[in-house]
This record gives structure tokens, C-alpha cells and sequence, in this order.
């Protein structure tokens, strides 16, 4: 079930699960943005074989990793830190509307990664084709927006 995105957000603030660090990490994001690469770069040619073998959950946790990369890597730029995932995509989804990243389909990429790494439920065929696009595009959409302010800060 998707909870309302101020709600969550209010709760990320409230507890803290939103930290302000006193410098930027420039490294580390750099760093985040060449294994988000890499790891695109691989999936290209990686993602066919594992659509052939059927091993759809494999292919979801590898794209949500890159978009995870991707997120935390422009936070670290605009000094906000967290280990909370949803609290992480909360921030974005308030405080960049410009960006058009829809709470509910990066929430559900959310969980249904949670279920298929704590729990083991499966991604199913229909499911990754559902969001296969998505992802593609919200990679794309992070990795310009990442080396924009990696660009700016240089």
C-alpha cells in the first residue's frame, strides 16, 4: 500500500531520518555516478539474457540499485543525507516537482524491491513490463540531473 507522500515526508523530517550534513561528499557522489554507469552500461547487455531466463526480480533489484545510486548521489550534492530510501524519494518528489518523478510509480519500484529482497516474492513478467520504461526513463532522468550538479560544482 502507497502512503500519502506529505505524510511521509512530514515523518521522515519528524524523526530525523532526514540529516543535513555540515559539507557535500563530492567524491562519494562522483563515485555513485561512475558505478550507476557502469552498471547501465552492463545492463544493456545483460538485461536480454536475464528477460530470456525469466529472472525478472534480478533485473528490478539492479535497476532500483541505479536509481537508489542516482538519488543519493544528488542529495549528498544538495547536503541531505539518509539511509531511509523513502525518505530519500519523499525529499525528491517535495522538493523538486520540476523534476516530474511520480510518488507512486518510485514507490512501488520501492516495494516491490522490498518484497522481493527481505520477503522473496517475485517480480512477474507483466510487472517488469509494466515498468521497464519507467525505470529506463527515471535512470536517464537522475544520471543528467546528477551530472548537471556534479558540472555546476566543479
Amino acid at each position: 500500500m502507497i502512503k500519502d507522500l506529505e505524510n511521509v515526508y512530514n515523518k521522515c523530517v519528524a524523526e530525523g531520518n532526514l540529516q543535513e550534513p555540515e559539507e557535500i561528499n563530492f567524491e562519494k557522489a562522483k563515485s555513485l555516478l561512475d558505478t550507476a554507469e557502469q552498471d547501465i552500461d552492463t545492463l544493456k547487455d545483460t538485461i536480454p539474457i536475464m528477460e530470456k531466463k525469466k529472472n525478472f526480480g534480478l533485473i528490478w533489484k539492479s535497476q532500483y540499485e541505479i536509481i537508489r545510486q542516482l538519488v543519493q548521489a544528488i542529495l549528498l550534492l544538495e547536503k541531505i543525507r539518509s539511509e531511509n530510501h523513502q525518505c530519500l524519494y519523499a525529499y525528491v518528489c517535495i522538493k523538486h516537482k520540476e523534476w516530474d518523478i511520480d510518488w507512486e510509480t518510485i514507490e512501488t519500484m520501492r516495494l516491490l524491491r522490498n518484497g522481493l529482497h527481505y520477503e522473496g516474492r517475485p517480480v512477474s513478467f507483466v510487472t517488469w513490463k509494466e515498468y521497464k520504461l519507467k525505470f529506463n526513463v527515471y535512470n536517464q532522468t537522475f544520471l543528467k540531473i546528477l551530472k548537471q550538479k556534479i558540472n555546476e560544482y566543479k
